[in-house]
């Protein structure tokens, strides 16, 4: 009987890297070494067999295999390997519950959506019942598509009438006819509502699900007018106003967005501006009085007030989930926190988790470098507001201060602003004066 742990080979893979572990299975980065090529290898122990028998334990692969579309994780293959069973799937790049980019960007937020709703259309025209939809089982692959994965309660329905009870499902996402054991395909059609307001407002609806739902002036600045009605649908309790299926909700949906994409008249009303908040014109003022000299050029998905590349916490709502995969100006961007790197970094300077591999060349002089790495031996060059040497990974010991910042952090003694809710170097809460809390939209 094999070993799992890293470098053990496993029939035809090699484990690589240990990335996930279910109540059933553990999930391996591998290494096809026949077909050449990197999958994910979900392995189920010997002792579940006894304990479920072969059939249950073979049953996501059956599911899994009558399924072929982009929007559905492609099973490569599947066998009993040395008494283990084991899967082998596309390789994702994250969960959705992990990405950072869809929850930013309500344009990538939008396109993962049509990618889940075009994969569940796929998997309800071949009679396939997800039942357990959520982030978690939604895959961001290497070339930005969104893919539906983990079909483990999956159910094949050969018939449109449901007449068993089940407890499959993950509370949160669960329609309600679900939540007393009796789903549907419009169960997997509410779950994907759930997912996408929650995707593009931050918060996930609970019960009842009256409407107006909490962040809808979010979810209306994100969401285009066409395409509204479609998802609120989706988000119907009572059954007879729901989309019946996945396929309902994508032709529905895409004839919304085919309004949108269509070429728009050359003349047209600019709409009227909605009135600013408080919170927006203290933020506007605060980036055209400091915006340069603290090279604020990015907003937070959150609240949208100005930030800036080292600002590794919003210093107006305090939220850490700021990407700048697709917007940072540095040619690279650091895995774990997703802020802009360059090619010769070994560390990321914002991040202690930041490991990179580097391009192995020395580091051409960094004019916009205000320090030298305290660290004996080393030539790093520190920009201002790095808590870590790109060279060696050292920690600044000395504070940073800025001209424009008026205070510092009680805990960290690092430059902040009167206004500032959130330190956004070392996250703490301030007080006093700076306690207003930001409105989150």
């Amino acid at each position: 009987m094999a070993t799992l742990r890293r470098g053990a080979r496993l029939g035809k893979y090699r484990l690589d890297r240990h990335v996930g572990r279910g109540a059933f299975a553990q999930v391996w980065r591998a290494r096809d070494l026949v077909e050449r090529r990197n999958v994910a290898l979900k392995v189920s122990p010997p002792s579940l067999a006894e304990e479920w028998g072969r059939e249950a334990i073979e049953h996501e692969a059956a599911v899994a295999a009558r399924l072929d579309h982009p929007n559905v994780v492609r099973l490569f293959n599947a066998d009993w390997i040395e008494g283990h069973f084991a899967m082998a799937t596309e390789l994702g790049r994250a969960s959705l519950a992990q990405s950072r980019g869809a929850r930013r960007s309500g344009d990538v937020a939008l396109r993962v959506v049509r990618d889940v709703v075009a994969g569940l259309a796929h998997a309800h025209e071949r009679r396939v019942l997800h039942r357990d939809l959520k982030p978690e089982n939604v895959m961001i692959m290497s070339d930005r598509r969104a893919a539906l994965a983990d079909f483990g309660t999956a159910r094949h329905a050969p018939r449109a009438s449901f007449n068993y009870l089940t407890e499959a499902g993950t509370l949160g996402y669960m329609a309600p006819e679900q939540a007393y054991g009796k789903p549907r395909y419009a169960s997997d059609v509410f779950a994907v509502g759930l997912i996408a307001y929650e995707l593009l407002t931050g918060q996930l609806p609970t019960w009842p699900f009256d409407w107006p739902l909490e962040a809808h002036r979010r979810f209306e600045q994100r969401v285009p007018e066409p395409v509204r009605p479609v998802l609120r649908r989706a988000l119907a309790v009572d059954l007879e106003q729901r989309w019946a299926s996945g396929g309902e909700l994508h032709a529905a949906l895409e004839r919304a967005f085919a309004r949108i994409e269509k070429p728009r008249p050359a003349r047209r009303r600019r709409p009227r501006r909605p009135e600013a908040t408080p919170f927006e014109l203290e933020a506007r003022l605060f980036k055209r009085t400091h915006g340069r000299a603290l090279e604020l050029r990015y907003t937070c998905h959150r609240c949208e007030g100005p930030i800036s590349e080292a600002m590794t916490t919003c210093p107006w709502c305090g939220t850490g989930e700021n990407s700048l995969r697709e917007t940072s100006r540095y040619p690279l961007v650091c895995p774990e926190c997703e802020h802009g790197v360059r090619a010769e970094w070994e560390h990321c300077p914002w991040c202690y988790a930041g490991r990179l591999e580097g391009n192995g060349r020395a580091p051409r002089p960094d004019a916009r470098a205000e320090r030298r790495c305290s660290r004996a031996g080393c030539d790093g060059e520190l920009r201002p507001f790095m808590k870590y040497c790109p060279r060696c990974g050292t920690k600044a010991r000395r504070p940073w201060i800025h001209a424009d910042l008026d205070t510092r952090c009680p805990r960290c003694r690092w430059s902040v602003h009167a206004s500032w809710r959130h330190c956004p170097w070392c996250a703490r809460r301030l007080s006093g004066a700076h306690a207003a809390p930001a409105p989150v939209r």
